[in-house]
């Protein structure tokens, strides 16, 4: 009878333990997806080429080079907050 009376008191605690570490992990996991989905500011060229102090066609050609990494959205051509911040090597 002991051994079911130590089972009884055991399998609680380690319940409210599993519980709590389950409800950590997915109270983490959400928020690092809630983080990804969060929006970042997009520049135009223009912008960028403002920020960097070179011309459009300088702009034009880093990129083809692959010194910054731009997205097309439609017939835009934009470029991600982080990217610029990379390049700039400070936070915009």
């Amino acid at each position: 009878m002991g051994n079911k009376n130590l089972m009884g008191e055991f399998f609680p605690i380690v319940e409210n333990w599993l519980r709590a570490t389950i409800s950590e992990e997915v109270a983490k996991a959400l928020e690092a997806d809630r983080q990804k989905k969060k929006p970042t500011r997009q520049f135009t060229r223009q912008e960028v080429a403002d920020l960097l102090h070179v011309s459009l066609p300088t702009l034009w050609d880093m990129t083809k080079k692959g010194k910054i990494k731009s997205t097309k959205v439609g017939k835009r051509v934009l470029y991600e907050s982080a990217e610029v911040q990379r390049v700039l090597g400070k936070e915009v």
